[in-house]
């Protein structure tokens, strides 16, 4: 089509796609309460922002866009039930229910979104959606043609010979049997997906009314959807009998007499003290109540009621000002942080113009390998994707890529030895996994997934797939390919990849941070995973049986207690159990249930010894379960495990561990703490650990240039005991134990940008006393203060913030009209910087230990790095020598001013 103006039901079209989304334990569930309590399960981003109808929105729209290709858009919001129309009618839609409050957020969110895409939005807390669209149609239909996309037939009294509707139907099985009965025409079939164009011989066809019958026939029968009552006891068939006689209500009243046939006798009702009275204006009109609402009063307010505004002042708007301008680039920047990765790869952005793999060649034997190496050694660039008992793909930049069978690589020696004759030539080498390549010792390499993460943090995607869509879209490629295309692809990825992503990060500021900080990382990470920590396989067993002892006993005490045997893992059971039987005081009971997270019954602990155990029994059932039981898997014959540490899941920048989580096992416990012992060094080795203590304190300290923290750090006296004696206004060495804990909570709550409230909820205080600890805290570090908020400010301003080391942190969140997303937004804000430089430090003395063992020519090795701590497993004949090297290398690893 093209040349029309689409006009959007936008509040409609939301709350389709949201109900349309929706898991089938809401779509399903009988009670508001029922619903509720599957809130979780709603598509949402991983910071807890619910999508699914924005999701669904977009997606239709993008493919609107594409197959329609409207020259002119518009989209039109209800922002309230409190229009004009309630002024009329108090009860003006007051029999619907409450908007569940997953799609309230998704209203402003969507909006937010069209915003930063460019597209024009109407709304206003006077007017309705319909109104705006029959203004945008009145004023613009004898320019273009205008199609408005709905599912309320309200807007039916719109249509006319220049402007449609495109109705929404349930599903095409519908839209199938409408084409089919209008004899529909192919070429004339060019709607969008599950709408059926509906111009005024269909409204007929379909509903045995004109468009400009509409509000008369709900002037009639009224709209329960809209608590229009219409005339007492009219139906819809006698509403329609009447309005194709009369035409209209005014016309219908003027001809009204006393010979009306009995049925219409709720018609008469008042007519004659009414009869000859003019009709009032539209703004004199009361509001009344329902008992009023009889006669020709009920039909004449509710066909107001049921009238779409024209008149709504569009304060000089013009054609040229609706223009279909969508900014790609923000609109890909939002898929991101919404995490919405399908819809660039839906086809639903401009069509791919190149094929990524354009010249493959399978190497087959070995003279074409050997004259493939030879070429190979003069490109500057390669990219590399290699799989055991698969092959290695090898792409340049001049667009040719080589697969070589396994046959070629027979042994890692092999491999190495290609890898590095290629580097020894002066190639660069270019990979999606250059982690699992620098295994091969003496090979370094680029590794694109990394640039990726460095230059969008928030997306959690960066095989290639996703980054080809992010950043060369018009590249296509076979995302069902096999093994063998799945290496080319990345080969070929990689090297296309790289000068892009290379410049994005000069241009960021954080090439610098790549090269002396990440891509070290990655090779300290392979070497991790390659060494590996020995576990105790007969002491795990051992563990294991003595957790399942004591969940066995907590499971007799509870049940004992509770007077029954029930499942403790239900919370609904247990739930039951605990506030309902045992009367344990929770308060107001809530819409969605009683919640039994730990946080909930931390609160009890004290005083009801059952809550008390049901913690400890869920904490033994965890130790049990996912490591005792969890790590038995991971166990190799050599009684090591390898697990995988990652640079390139978290938006802070700190490592991370799978396969199995080694950074976090409990050490809060005794048990716990026994666990750890579980991990010992080979036979003739010792461990030995360091951390950095109060690593994010230090760096809040030396970023904010708080000259009383930086002397609290100096002065050598335990920060949180220093900061309790400032809070308190007491000495040192008056500070009580309890005094010290609730510092501690404000020192590390600061960071986190804790409220007043949270840190009540945390220390078990009221808010006010919460307020005064804060306030003391910044009294006493005012520079600490000043800089959390200079770095929301500017924050606000840049869209995000850096580390002391150049890491960029997005921050959507303090764009969003929601005020708890930017409350979180301004919390991140405030932590990020500090837990980011942090990260980076970790980082650094990680690199930094590594190439001081081996520069001493050293068998100690690090094999594993949890939070703020590196691990050393050494000969027992090096261990003071690697002791004093952990040491000093992690002091060197930041020059900070404490």
């Amino acid at each position: 089509m093209g040349d029309y103006l689409l006009i959007i039901d936008g509040s409609g079209l939301l709350s389709t796609h949201y109900y349309g989304n929706l898991p089938r334990q809401i779509l399903f569930a009988k009670t508001k309460e029922e619903k509720e309590r599957y809130y979780d399960k709603i598509m949402m981003t991983k910071n807890g922002v619910y999508t699914n109808g924005v999701y669904g929105f977009l997606r239709a729209l993008l493919k609107i866009l594409k197959q329609q290709n409207p020259k002119y858009l518009a989209i039109c919001w209800d922002l309230t039930r409190d229009t004009f129309r309630r002024s009329l009618y108090t009860d003006y839609k007051a029999n619907r229910d409450e908007t569940p409050e997953p799609l309230i957020k998704q209203f402003d969110l969507c909006m937010e979104v069209f915003q930063r895409i460019g597209i024009r939005q109407f709304m206003d807390t006077t007017y309705e959606a319909d109104d705006y669209a029959g203004t945008l149609a009145r004023a613009f239909e004898q320019e273009i043609p205008v199609r408005i996309l709905t599912r309320d037939r309200d807007y039916l009294q719109l249509v006319n010979d220049r402007t449609h509707l495109f109705m929404l139907q349930q599903d095409d099985t519908k839209v199938r049997s409408l084409i089919q009965k209008y004899n529909v025409p192919p070429e004339a079939q060019d709607f969008p997906e599950k709408t059926f164009e509906l111009d005024e011989a269909r409204v007929f066809g379909e509903y045995e009314v004109t468009p400009e019958m509409v509000p008369s026939l709900k002037g009639l029968e009224g709209d329960p959807s809209d608590n229009i009552t219409g005339v007492p006891g009219v139906g819809e068939k006698t509403a329609i009998r009447l309005v194709k006689a009369y035409k209209t209500i005014d016309r219908l009243y003027q001809v009204l007499h006393e010979d009306l046939p009995e049925k219409e006798e709720a018609l008469k009702q008042h007519w004659k003290e009414d009869l000859g009275i003019p009709r009032p204006p539209f703004k004199a009109l009361t509001a009344v109540s329902d008992t009023e609402l009889v006669g020709e009063k009920a039909a004449r307010l509710s066909e107001d009621l049921a009238t779409i505004r024209r008149d709504v002042p569009l304060n000089g708007l013009t054609l040229k000002d609706l223009e279909t301008k969508i900014d790609e680039t923000a609109l890909r920047e939002v898929f991101s942080e919404l995490e919405f990765h399908s819809l660039l790869t839906d086809g639903l952005f401009e069509t791919a113009e190149e094929p990524l793999l354009k010249n493959v060649r399978r190497i087959e034997d070995f003279e074409a390998a050997g004259n493939a190496v030879k070429a190979l050694k003069k490109q500057p660039l390669v990219g590399i994707s290699y799989s055991p008992g698969i092959g290695m793909a090898v792409a340049s930049e001049n667009g040719e890529t080589l697969f070589f069978p396994e046959l070629f690589f027979l042994n890692a020696d092999a491999f190495r030895q290609f890898l590095q004759d290629l580097q020894a030539s002066g190639t660069v080498l270019s990979s999606f996994d250059g982690k699992s390549l620098v295994k091969s010792p003496g090979i370094s390499t680029e590794d694109v997934s990394i640039m990726g993460y460095l230059l969008d943090p928030l997306s959690n995607a960066y095989a290639a797939p996703s980054l080809l869509k992010t950043w060369l879209p018009k590249l296509s490629f076979n995302e069902k390919a096999d093994l063998e295309e799945i290496l080319e692809t990345e080969a070929a990825a990689s090297v296309r990849l790289h000068p892009v992503l290379s410049k994005k990060l000069k241009e960021s500021g954080m090439d610098t941070l790549y090269r002396t900080i990440e891509l070290p990382t990655m090779a300290a990470l392979a070497h991790m995973e390659q060494a590996g920590i020995r576990v105790e396989k007969q002491a795990l067993a051992d563990y294991s049986a003595l957790l399942l002892q004591k969940i066995e006993a907590l499971s007799s005490k509870i049940y004992e207690q509770a007077g029954e045997v029930f499942n403790i893992n239900s919370p609904k059971q247990l739930a039951g159990i605990l506030f309902e039987k045992l009367s344990i005081p929770y308060g107001k009971k809530p819409k969605n249930g009683y919640s039994t997270a730990a946080d909930v019954l931390e609160k009890f602990r004290d005083d009801y010894p059952i809550v008390a155990d049901v913690l400890d029994y869920r904490l033994y059932a965890k130790l049990r379960s996912t490591y005792a039981e969890g790590l038995k898997e991971y166990i190799q014959p050599d009684g090591r495990i390898y697990g995988s540490f990652h640079q390139t899941v978290t938006a802070t920048g700190r490592i991370s561990s799978t396969n199995p989580n080694l950074q976090n096992i409990p050490v809060r416990t005794e048990l716990g703490q026994e666990f750890r012992k579980l991990f010992v060094p080979e036979e003739g080795h010792v461990f030995i650990d360091a951390d950095f203590s109060q690593i994010e304190l230090r760096v809040l300290a030396s970023l904010s240039e708080d000259e009383h923290l930086i002397e609290a750090f100096l002065s050598g006296v335990d920060i949180h005991t220093q900061t309790a004696s400032q809070i308190f206004h007491v000495p040192v060495t008056d500070v009580t134990p309890e005094m010290r804990r609730n510092a501690k909570a404000v020192n590390f709550g600061i960071v986190y940008g804790i409220s007043a409230y949270s840190l009540s909820e945390d220390l078990k205080i009221s808010k006010d006393e919460a307020e005064a600890y804060m306030s003391g805290y910044f009294a006493t570090y005012p520079k600490v203060q000043a800089y959390l908020k200079r770095t929301v400010e500017q924050a606000a301003v840049d869209g995000f913030v850096k580390t002391l080391y150049g890491r960029i942190r997005p921050l959507p969140e303090l764009k969003s009209m929601n005020f708890h997303q930017r409350s979180f937004g301004e919390r991140v804000a405030m932590n990020s910087p500090i837990q980011g430089t942090a990260a980076d430090i970790m980082k650094r003395a990680v690199i930094r230990v590594e190439q001081a063992l081996k520069d001493a020519g050293m068998r100690s090795r690090i094999v594993l790095q949890v939070h703020d701590e590196i691990l050393l497993e050494a000969p027992e004949a090096e261990a003071e020598h690697a002791k004093a090297l952990l040491v000093r290398e992690m002091q060197g690893a930041a020059d900070l001013s404490v």
